[in-house]
């Protein structure tokens, strides 16, 4: 065995400790680890993403990182702000962006949820600095399910058109109670990203005439569930609807000009309404509209925007007789 003497620390100018040792180590053929230089630091940042709802991992969201150009959060997915990448959760519901410059980001959550998520906390601004990562959690929040079917009479409605409203749901950074289309065959539709804990309507329109009937139904979700609805709209056929020729003249002399009533029937027992916007006066004088459910109508007409002289008429009633032509001439009353 080779002896190895270690000479004790110098307290002379320029001498480092260990130098001797390292020298030997070396002159044996060994190879001491070599460490990185102690100003070598990193240049970037990394952003880990996590989506979640309601503690549910969400995976196949695309989330969007993108520089911060101080604008509201409405202009937050504005094509001024160029995104720098895109990324989209996995199974465990994160995205994570390597090698980031240190500066000011937006990250946000594309619409296109997967499954029957609502965007909850869906945007964020963040702040980054060099060589430290940084933590975003986005938050979605489950939502409901329609299940329908559109009939009229015992057959499938499948021309009729499905729209949803929910006045007092909370807000949402993307759209919520997405309607699908109404099958041609089987009338079936579905409304899925209804809220929870609010009032939703989901309303049917059939063509007939010159104007729709329309049906609805109501709910109040207290749960991420699914229910089954159905929207019945009237069989009505040829002996249940009437004609009206509609005319229109002034309080005076004057003659007005054209504009536009609108026809409203609600069924008594609030099954269904009709509502039809028709144009009345102009050149060709009274006007024909077919294929009107029978029965009693509110009636109110003005004039067109841009018009001459502006004018209206108050509400007033009129009742279609099936079978029949029932004639009627909005008294137009013009305004100085």
């Amino acid at each position: 065995m080779i002896p190895l003497f270690l000479e004790r620390p110098s307290a002379r100018p320029g001498y480092r400790q260990g130098t001797t040792l390292l020298a030997i180590v070396l002159g044996l053929g060994i190879t001491a680890p070599v460490s990185r230089a102690a100003d070598s630091k990193p240049s970037g940042s990394t952003i880990d993403v996590t989506v979640s709802g309601q503690g549910i991992p969400v995976p196949g969201v695309k989330i969007t990182l993108a520089p911060d150009k101080g604008g509201p959060p409405e202009s937050w997915n504005a094509r001024d702000s160029t995104p720098i990448g895109v990324m989209t959760t996995d199974a465990t519901g994160h995205a994570r962006f390597a090698d980031v410059p240190a500066g000011k980001y937006i990250v946000t959550g594309n619409c296109g949820l997967p499954g029957n998520w609502i965007a909850g906390n869906y945007a964020t601004r963040l702040e980054t600095l060099a060589g430290r990562p940084a933590h975003v959690t986005l938050t979605v929040r489950g939502g409901a399910m329609a299940r329908g079917v559109a009939v009229q009479g015992d057959r499938p409605a499948g021309h009729a058109k499905i729209r949803t409203e929910s006045p007092d749901a909370m807000a949402s950074t993307c759209g919520t109670m997405t309607t699908s289309l109404v099958d041609s065959v089987t009338g079936a539709f579905t409304v899925s990203k209804i809220p929870i804990g609010a009032t939703t309507w989901v309303k049917g329109n059939l063509d007939l005439g010159p104007g729709q009937i329309e049906v609805w139904k109501d709910f109040h979700f207290e749960k991420p569930e699914t229910l089954d609805v159905k929207l019945e709209f009237p069989l009505i056929s040829d002996s249940d609807v009437g004609t009206l020729v509609l005319d229109l003249k002034a309080d005076g002399a004057e003659k007005p000009d054209s504009g536009s009533a609108q026809l409203l029937q609600v069924k008594g027992d609030g099954s269904w309404r009709y509502e039809a916007t028709v144009g009345v006066g102009g050149a060709g004088g009274a006007k024909t509209y077919s294929h009107l459910p029978a029965g009693p109508y509110q009636i109110r007409a003005h004039a067109e925007p841009g018009a001459n002289k502006w004018w209206s008429s108050p509400i007033d009633s009129l009742r279609i007789v099936p079978g029949k032509t029932t004639r009627y001439t909005v008294a137009a009353k013009l305004r100085s």
